[in-house]
């Protein structure tokens, strides 16, 4: 009984040997097969508590594979990071935010979940990236932070590496470089290249202006202050009489314009009076004036403020005739002027001969000569 229990002990011993062994071989197989960068292998990450002793753990594995793993410069491709953790860790997978870096993103990551059981979950993270560089060019990323209650565990990114080609042929001896672009043209503004131009066309145009305005400066008729205010008064009215305002049916118009034609004389002739003033401060600057004759010009101003202010209707012998008394006071006015000025005049000579005659008496009384 006992040699058979032994035979049986032996039996079981051999069977279990022969399984470890046959583990041992595929463990093996597997790890020559699968590349050190590739999905599956297995990194014991040191845990980064402060404080706490560096320790391994078996339960967060990580593995990363770079395909296609030769590119030309430029190229996108795919570096695609399986993480297996526990089924209550927290996986926090870095910002790759740097455009700089020697492998950049062209997309955002893709994350999904992998398979999961009662020993753990995984992660799958995909990045398309792209190198500028030629050469076996690798990663530099943050790690990934691995939270399992107080451990953190950083699995790193870092050193996934790809061939980058060049574009370019080995041999450069044949290129030909393409001919050198032109310098670009100066951008002048139009007013620095036509300002010439502008100078002289501003130049002639301001001397056909002065030669305008001096020929209608001397074509211009002569009249006004030039010619005394009863002759320019004289002048309007013989214009007045040409215009036949009464006969085009323009009455008020004709006796308005009569009283404005004595109104201006009147300034002219005497300093206090101006066009702007009203007929009652007309009358009442003239009223002391011996040479205005007042009740006369009292009716025609009553006349024509009617037909300015009232709308009167005024008949073409009413028009006539205010022109008229118009034109008569102005020359009843300059006859007393004239008059006045000779009686002036007068004086003056008379007082000048006075004077002429007192000087030659006392120079017949003063001695002709000094002792």
């Amino acid at each position: 009984m006992s040699k058979r229990r032994e035979i049986r002990a032996a039996f079981l011993t051999s069977r279990t040997n022969a399984r470890i062994v046959a583990c041992a071989l595929v463990t093996a197989l597997a790890i020559a097969l699968v590349p050190a960068h590739g999905i599956g292998a297995q990194l014991a990450m040191p845990s980064t508590v402060s404080g706490a002793p560096q320790a391994t753990r078996t339960d967060v594995q990580a593995g990363i594979v770079v395909r296609p793993d030769t590119v030309t410069v430029g190229d996108p491709f795919a570096i695609v990071v399986r993480v297996r953790v526990p089924a209550t860790a927290l996986v926090r997978w870095p910002a790759l935010d740097d455009t700089t870096a020697k492998i950049a993103l062209r997309a955002p990551m893709q994350r999904r979940d992998g398979p999961s059981d009662v020993s753990g979950r995984e992660e799958i993270a995909e990045f398309e990236v792209a190198a500028w560089d030629t050469g076996r060019v690798a990663t530099n990323w943050p790690a990934i932070a691995v939270i399992i209650g107080a451990d953190t565990i950083n699995v790193p990114l870092a050193n996934a590496s790809v061939f980058v080609r060049s574009v370019l042929s080995a041999d450069t001896l044949e290129h030909v470089p393409r001919p050198a672009k032109a310098l670009f043209d100066q951008a002048v503004p139009w007013w620095q290249r036509w300002w010439l131009a502008v100078a002289v066309v501003a130049l002639l145009a301001a001397l056909a202006y002065a030669l305008w305005r001096r020929r209608r400066r001397g074509a211009a008729p002569a009249i006004g202050p030039r010619i005394g205010p009863y002759a320019y008064a004289m002048h309007a009215f013989d214009r007045l009489e040409r215009l036949a305002l009464s006969d085009a049916g323009e009455h008020g118009r004709a006796s308005v314009l009569a009283i404005d034609i004595l109104r201006g004389y009147l300034s002219a002739r005497i300093p206090i009076t101006s066009r702007a003033q009203t007929s009652a401060e007309l009358l009442a600057s003239v009223g002391d004036d011996t040479r205005i004759p007042l009740t006369r010009l009292i009716q025609l101003l009553v006349q024509t403020d009617a037909v300015k202010f009232a709308r009167r209707r005024v008949t073409p012998a009413d028009a006539r005739a205010m022109t008229a008394e118009a034109r008569a006071i102005v020359e009843a006015v300059e006859e007393v002027e004239r008059v006045r000025q000779a009686h002036a005049e007068a004086a003056a000579r008379a007082q000048a001969a006075r004077a002429k005659a007192a000087g030659s008496r006392k120079h017949r009384r003063e001695p002709s000569g000094v002792a």
